[in-house]
């Protein structure tokens, strides 16, 4: 799996496109922490880190699903990774790792908007603690389903393209409560995946998020390996 994981970092930073992901988030970032914090004159980093940055996590790992397994399929190195000497799962969660290690490279740049409210003001450390608990437990359960998708087509903008429509669906999934019966709405409503992180944003480290990310995460890495075992014997 360690293999797997240093393969992806490799991949990512001798390809082009890893770079554009890097500015592009640096650069969206940037526009957002303007907005949310130096314009409003605050130090509170619950706006910052929510809808927008949300949605930003969304389209850039959206784009990361290019590269997960559809190009593997596009390029024929996946026969090498399915004849390998390593299990379905550890190659899962080799990439999962590694996608998931390359995000956390392009968020560290927040530690850097940390810096700057650290000199000119004061930061609520357990705000900021909750909201990266929050980010990476959304980012661990956004990559699994880029994974998954990425698993059942060779086409790389066919696995952006579903990666961002499941995402989208779940980001909006309790608009449809209201043509359903209460009972269901109520449940339909705890499955979207933004309602889940409003806790970490107002500084709240409750159990019910923290399971629905994990239980997300582990269900598509679970379809992921499915995918990917039905492909090795196809």
């Amino acid at each position: 799996m360690t293999a797997i994981i240093k393969r992806e970092l490799v991949a990512f930073f001798k390809n082009p496109i890893g770079w554009f992901v890097l500015a592009i988030y640096s650069f969206l970032s940037a526009i957002l922490f303007t907005l949310f914090v130096i314009w409003q004159n605050t130090s509170y980093l619950g706006d910052y880190f929510g809808f927008w940055l949300f949605f930003v996590d969304m389209v850039v790992v959206g784009i990361l699903s290019m590269r997960f397994f559809s190009e593997e399929k596009k390029n024929k190195t996946d026969q090498l990774l399915l004849t390998s000497p390593i299990s379905l799962y550890q190659l899962v969660l080799g990439k999962f790792f590694g996608a998931l290690i390359i995000f956390l490279i392009c968020t560290s740049v927040n530690l850097f908007y940390v810096l700057i409210i650290d000199i000119f003001g004061t930061v609520d450390y357990g705000c900021l603690l909750t909201n990266l608990i929050g980010t990476v437990l959304a980012l661990c359960a956004i990559i699994s389903i880029g994974l998954f998708v990425s698993a059942l087509t060779e086409s790389s903008v066919a696995a952006a393209a579903g990666t961002m429509a499941i995402l989208f669906f779940m980001f909006v999934i309790d608009f449809f409560g209201i043509f359903l019966p209460t009972w269901l709405a109520n449940i339909i409503m705890h499955a979207n995946i933004y309602a889940q992180f409003d806790d970490f944003t107002n500084g709240i480290l409750s159990l019910p998020p923290i399971v629905y990310y994990i239980s997300v995460t582990v269900i598509f890495l679970f379809l992921a390996v499915r995918m990917i075992e039905k492909r090795r014997w196809s």
